[in-house]
């Protein structure tokens, strides 16, 4: 029974929305309740529907492909801002292969090695 109540609801939603969406379809085309048919209102809805998509498979174009440049793009941001970035330690390419590396702990803008 319950299932019967919560289609019936749905398919009365779905008609009061239907309903309204073609009353602002009429009215903005400037005609009367009644007077737009039901292909006119369907053409509408597709031109809507194809709209739709398109602006979504061109914002899907524009999209950058590769999310790890998106990240690195915004962390360069995050590194500008906060500057600092010569105090941080880098590794000796020159050092021996067997010497122990310092570790260096940032807080804030000082590093501690």
């Amino acid at each position: 029974m319950a299932l019967k109540k919560a289609i019936g609801i749905l398919v009365f939603s779905i008609q009061g929305v239907v309903g309204y969406d073609y009353y602002i379809q009429t009215r903005d085309a400037g005609l009367n309740w009644g007077d737009l048919s039901a292909t006119d209102y369907g053409t509408i809805v597709q031109d809507r529907v194809a709209r739709s998509r398109a602006a979504r498979d061109s914002a899907a174009l524009d999209a950058p492909q590769d999310s790890q440049s998106l990240w690195q793009t915004a962390s360069s941001y995050g590194k500008s801002l906060l500057g600092g970035g010569a105090q941080v330690a880098q590794a000796d390419t020159a050092g021996d292969a067997g010497e122990a590396q310092s570790v260096c702990i940032r807080r804030g803008n000082v590093a501690d090695c």
